[in-house]
């Protein structure tokens, strides 16, 4: 049952509280916590786009021979018929000698080859970009081009050699069609007035990663920078923007509706920087801001009111960003776009341009983050630039999340930073979810650039950082010389030992899918303590090869009762050097606690000795206590999981949640709501399972008590908490909840035309499948199979997953196995029966009856998917997998005998089925038996 916490929890945060919408994890099959809040809320895709990027990460690099030193770009594009002209003429220089230059140009883009021309330039390097000519040039013949597809080259081949250090002009003329179906490259949509009805186009570009060979030949790799002079044709009534400003404007000759644009010639930059827009909106500016930078942003006129605080909070950002860098804004002005019918999720993010739905200014969070995350990529991403995609880039945009935090002054997210110990604990991580694995590994290096701000000391942290960017900016940089900066500064402030290197560090981190547990044993007679660190596993079986050689560099900082000032400075007690035994000293007295890793400083949990934890928790049930919000959320997480991994007694852990009973922080709920979903769908199923939800019930009653009723221009953070503490409870079946999600079904039910909408909140259907009789159930199914073709496709995906997932009654869950996967009905696909078996795996119920429907109806299910081994496959994993005690061992080994050698390609699948449930077993035989007795002693808790 609590699995589809995990599934509604976007819905909430996004209908509900307004909070940004983001995948960062997933836990199984599709239940996702999404959270896309600042800091790794973190995990969002900009400047180098690392979605695309990681399919470029192998590609053919250009040959390094010839490489350009400038662009002179003349672009024509023609939004309302959807389709561009364009000219450029590169300037290169020959590293070696060479009769072929071979650039980028994507296969769509349309070449004119015969007019294909290169000249020698007998003068200086730069280019001789002006309208009236240049210096001396000699024609070089043009012996053949071509398109190699495969990897979107364009070659030109000549007649002799270019000569070494001589500097060449290719001259290429192309055209193009403008997308309306996507944002890469260069694309086109249109807007209406509002009171007129006129349609208003109007094109713009997408470059990141590598789009721009999609707009015009070029050199499209990170590290080939070279300066821009651009000139952009506009219709009258258009504006067009680059990266710089205006130089000039003049009428076209044989046009005389249309305008040249020229603008300011641009400095050396990658050409995913490069900045194309014409536009047909309005515009506010701010003349200057500090340092003389202008900032405009630009909105479709009836949007214009929903802008207006931009400037105001773009400005800070801005100036925090150079104060903390130490380097002034880089270019002269800065424009900020609001770009109607702009579907995609991620900015198209330019230097000195950004462009973004105009979705993202309703939101005042979404837009802080959004603005700061986009601003501080104009210094690491622009300015200074990744040198490849992968490890680079990805470097690059874990430091770039880390000062957008800061710039946005929004503090670390918790539920965002405690995916990673899940997905990282389980036996086999990002198993069928490639798609986030960048995005973990981004938010894992931004938490080691967090721990290394802490551990090096804020100042050597941030003056490092300043050194790395003057070495770099206008050029390229690999992550190691971001740890060489950072290790030079520290040696230089004694902040780290001469012996040791940031990278040293840094390697120990990214290179392991996996994170240690620090384990902190007290001595209490000579106030030391011995620590020691071993992977975490949190899935069984536990039997990693590489457990014991896993090692990481440990910074062991801690606080007592005496030094709970969250705002002290937290310095490195003890470094483990890649070693698993350490040692304290010096620790407070038998009657003092401490906290290892306090406010979540490094990427490991810490267990301890019996004595410190009841230290802890005596402290925190105290009416005076102070410890930090972010520490005793960690508390909290550290001792749930660490009971979730049988490393710490379930009963300590659940001692750790009487603390809550005065608890109203939200980083501490939600943490107590995330382990509230896991170790409930752990124990599903069970008696303890069922005294679990009790008490969790019990416990969110009081505190939904306590909150009260909202009130006007209360604390947002007070608002989230009341509204997430109901979700919860409707999901716990809070009887006031279910009576009001029924009442609204009820409406829905009664309607004359019930297939014309669904007028009842989505977070609260799952309540009425859950919790309503089966005559609801069943007309929500009716309702997918009659989904009218207009209706949106995402509102009978949500239907599908909620009619599978949510039930409690058997009855509920074998009709739709019957209808997707017995019946043959057209209404449903083999995705379809793919996702409803995969909602299965949700709760005991849901695999519980799965198996049993398997074992009733083995033949006809073998005959209908036998000759679909990955159906079959997945239907047998779905039905065998996720047992967690011995009855289910038991259910499951009854299957595998009956049905010996009738498995076919599924048998090695039921065969690791019971060796992992007979792991699990062992898990639950310990645990479930001092769960159930400290949950007696606790129920009912005492509700306000």
């Amino acid at each position: 049952m609590l699995r589809t916490m995990w599934l509604l929890l976007l819905l909430l945060a996004a209908a509900v509280l307004g909070s940004p919408a983001g995948k960062v994890l997933h836990a199984k099959g599709s239940q996702h916590h999404d959270d896309k809040h600042a800091s790794g809320r973190s995990m969002t895709r900009r400047s180098v786009d690392m979605t695309d990027a990681k399919v470029h990460i192998d590609d053919s690099r250009l040959p390094r021979d010839v490489v350009p030193t400038g662009y002179h770009l003349e672009l024509h594009p023609f939004p309302s018929e959807g389709h561009f002209k364009g000219r450029v003429r590169i300037n290169v220089t020959c590293r070696e000698p060479t009769n072929t230059i071979t650039l980028h140009a994507h296969e769509q883009l349309h070449i004119a080859h015969s007019e294909v021309t290169v000249k020698h330039l007998n003068a200086r390097a730069d280019y001789p970009f002006n309208h009236k000519g240049s210096s001396s040039v000699l024609p070089v013949t043009v012996a053949s081009t071509k398109k190699e597809p495969s990897k979107q080259w364009y070659v030109v081949t000549l007649a002799e050699n270019l000569k070494k250090d001589a500097n060449y002009q290719l001259d290429l003329a192309f055209t193009g069609s403008l997308s309306s179906d996507s944002t890469q490259g260069f694309f086109r949509a249109s807007y209406q007035l509002h009171r007129t009805k006129e349609e208003r186009w109007f094109a713009a570009a997408k470059m990141s990663p590598s789009n721009a060979r999609r707009v015009l030949p070029c050199f499209d790799e990170p590290d080939l920078k070279a300066p821009f002079k651009i000139s952009i044709a506009i219709a009258k009534r258009m504006t067009a923007l680059s990266n710089m400003p205006t130089s000039s404007t003049e009428e076209m000759a044989n046009m005389t509706s249309w305008s040249w644009v020229h603008f300011q010639e641009t400095p050396p930059m990658s050409t995913f920087s490069l900045a194309i827009a014409v536009l047909d909106l309005e515009s506010t500016s701010l003349p200057t801001t500090t340092g003389g930078v202008r900032m405009s942003v630009y909105a479709r006129p009836s949007f214009m009111s929903q802008v207006q605080e931009v400037l105001s909070k773009a400005v800070p950002i801005m100036e925090t960003i150079q104060e903390y860098l130490t380097e002034p804004f880089p270019l002269p002005k800065m424009d900020i776009v609001a770009l109607p019918k702009y579907a995609d999720p991620e900015p198209a993010d330019h230097w000195g341009l950004i462009i973004l739905r105009e979705s993202d200014f309703i939101n005042d969070e979404i837009l802080s983050w959004r603005l700061a995350d986009e601003v501080v990529q104009q210094w690491l991403g622009h300015l200074t630039t990744p040198a490849w995609w992968g490890a680079d880039a990805r470097t690059n945009k874990a430091l770039a999340n880390f000062l957008a935090t800061m710039a946005a002054q929004q503090s670390w997210n918790l539920v965002t930073g405690y995916t990673l110990f899940y997905e990282y604990s389980r036996r086999h991580p990002h198993a069928g979810s490639g798609s986030q694995e960048e995005y973990t590994k981004i938010t894992r290096t931004q938490w080691l650039f967090r721990m290394l701000n802490y551990s090096l000391s804020g100042g050597s942290f941030k003056d490092g950082l300043r050194h790395f960017l003057q070495d770099k900016k206008f050029k390229t940089f690999t992550e190691d010389d971001i740890w060489d900066a950072l290790t030079h500064q520290a040696h230089e402030d004694v902040t780290l030992e001469e012996s040791i290197t940031v990278q040293q560090i840094a390697k120990s981190w990214l290179s392991r899918e996996r994170f240690p547990v620090v384990t902190v044993t007290r001595d209490y007679h000579d106030n030391s303590a011995s620590v020691e660190q071993h992977v975490f596993l949190k899935e069984r079986p536990q039997d990693m090869q590489e457990r014991d050689s896993l090692l990481w560099w440990v910074p062991l900082m801690y606080l007592t009762q005496d030094n709970l000032d969250s705002g002290a400075p937290h310095e490195p007690v003890v470094w483990m050097k890649e070693e698993k035994l350490a040692s304290l000293s010096n620790l407070p007295g038998p009657e003092s606690f401490i906290v290892v890793n306090p406010d979540e400083i490094g990427m490991f949990m810490v267990n301890y000795d019996q004595q410190n934890w009841g230290l802890l928790l005596e402290y925190l049930q105290s009416p005076d206590q102070q410890m930090p919000t972010a520490t005793r959320a960690k508390l909290l997480h550290d001792a749930w999981n660490l009971a979730y991994g049988g490393e710490l007694n379930i009963a300590t852990a659940l001692n750790m949640t009487l603390f809550l009973e005065h608890e109203q922080k939200l980083p501490v709920w939600e943490v107590t709501f995330t382990m509230i979903s896991h170790l409930g769908r752990r124990v599903s199923g069970t008696a303890a399972g069922l005294k679990f939800e009790d008490y969790t019930r019990c416990i969110l009653t009081r505190l939904y008590n306590t909150l009260g009723e909202p009130q006007p221009e209360e604390c947002p953070k007070k608002t989230k908490l009341r509204s997430l503490t109901h979700f919860y409870l409707c999901q716990l079946g809070y009887q006031p909840c279910v009576k009001e999600a029924r009442a609204s079904y009820s409406r829905w039910m009664q309607s004359e035309d019930p297939d014309a909408g669904n007028p009842v909140p989505e977070s609260a259907i799952c309540t009425v499948f859950q919790w309503g009789t089966m005559e609801e159930w069943e007309f929500g199914l009716q309702r997918l199979v009659q989904l009218p073709a207009s209706r949106k496709q995402s509102e009978r995906h949500y239907l599908l997953k909620t009619l599978a997932s949510c039930p409690r009654q058997e009855e509920k869950v074998e009709r739709i196995l019957n209808i997707t996967l017995l019946e043959g009905n057209d209404n449903f696909t083999e995705a379809d029966a793919r996702l409803v078996l995969s909602m299965m795996s949700g709760s005991a119920n849901g695999y519980t009856t799965l198996l049993n429907f398997l074992s009733r109806n083995w033949d006809d299910l073998k005959q209908r998917f036998g000759s679909r081994p990955r159906m079959w496959e997945y239907m047998v994993h779905s039905a065998t997998e996720f047992f967690k005690t011995l009855e289910g061992y038991n259910l499951v080994s009854e299957l595998y005998v009956t049905r010996q050698g009738e498995f076919g390609t599924a048998e090695q699948i039921v065969e690791q089925a019971l060796r992992t449930i007979n792991a699990e077993a062992q898990w639950s035989d310990a645990t479930l038996p001092v769960m159930e007795a400290w949950l007696d002693s606790h129920i009912p808790c005492d509700v306000a």
